[in-house]
Formats: C-alpha cells, sequence, structure tokens
C-alpha cells in the first residue's frame, strides 16, 4: 500500500558525521510504501538540480550529499503534515521497520535503515542506522546488508 505524505517542496536538515552539516536541500514527493511491517518513505531529490545556477546552495548540497551519502548521521524534516502522516501509519504496523530512500534522478537513489522519532520543536528526524542499498548511476555498485530496526516514534 502507497500513501502519499506530501507532493509539494519541504526543507531538509542533513547532518553527516564528523560535525558537517546542510540545510539547502528541499525534497518533495515524501510517499510511504507499506508491505508487511517494512515501512518505506522514498524522498525526491533531484529538484535540488534543476537550477541554472550551479553555485545555488540547493545544487551544492545535492552534489555534496550524492558524494558524502555513506556518511549520512540524519535527516529532519520540519513538515508536521509529514510527521503526523507518518506517525499515523507507523502505529498501525506491528514492530514497523523504516526505511528511508533518497531519490536523486540519474545520480541514482540511496536507501537508509532509519530509526525515527518526532523532534521537541515539530518535524521528525530519521536516524540512520545503516546503509542499505547504494545505486550509483557514476559508481554501479549495489550493497545490500541485513535491515535492523527499532520501535521509536
Amino acid at each position: 500500500m502507497k500513501y502519499s505524505l506530501r507532493k509539494t517542496p519541504s526543507h531538509l536538515h542533513v547532518a553527516y558525521k564528523y560535525g558537517e552539516g546542510t540545510d539547502g536541500l528541499m525534497g518533495r514527493n515524501f510517499v510511504l510504501e507499506v508491505e508487511g511491517n517494512v515501512l518505506t518513505l522514498s524522498i525526491d531529490l533531484t529538484p535540488n538540480f534543476h537550477t541554472r545556477s550551479k553555485s545555488a546552495a540547493a545544487y551544492l548540497d545535492a552534489v555534496n550529499f550524492a558524494h558524502n551519502h555513506h556518511k549520512l548521521r540524519y535527516l529532519q524534516c520540519a513538515d508536521n503534515l509529514v510527521r503526523a502522516r507518518l506517525i499515523k501509519a507507523w502505529e498501525q504496523v506491528p514492530d514497523p521497520k523504516l526505511v528511508m530512500c533518497l531519490e536523486m534522478g540519474p545520480r541514482g537513489h540511496f536507501r537508509f535503515a532509519v530509526e525515527p522519532h518526532s523532534l521537541f520543536m515539530g518535524g521528525i528526524q530519521f536516524d540512520v542506522q545503516d546503509v542499505l542499498e547504494e545505486e550509483d548511476s557514476g559508481r554501479g555498485r549495489t550493497r545490500t546488508p541485513e535491515l535492523h530496526g527499532s520501535r521509536h516514534l
């Protein structure tokens, strides 16, 4: 079953290991797919590449993410609509496990086992537990380890 959580763009905060972070990314088309107890949240990051200015913050942050996705520590979405709809779906699944898939168009897509939790100031944060799959058209490699999950939300 697929659920649309949000179609319009929303700001994302991304933090990497070793203290790096960025607020320039935009995500759109937040879609949640439920198969058994696995919930897969897909976020389209391709709008960040659709700019004339290659020095724009969104473009530079997207290029940086494509190169440093393996260092991703967490992703935050301050959108309360995404948070509310995700929580509603989460509560309907026994022993849920969450996978986040970040779509980058021709630059590939990246899948992560994540642990969600609500933020005090609103929105939701996805803490990366493991890189599940990397499909990068420039590198052509794929890795799919075991999915680990827990119940936090």
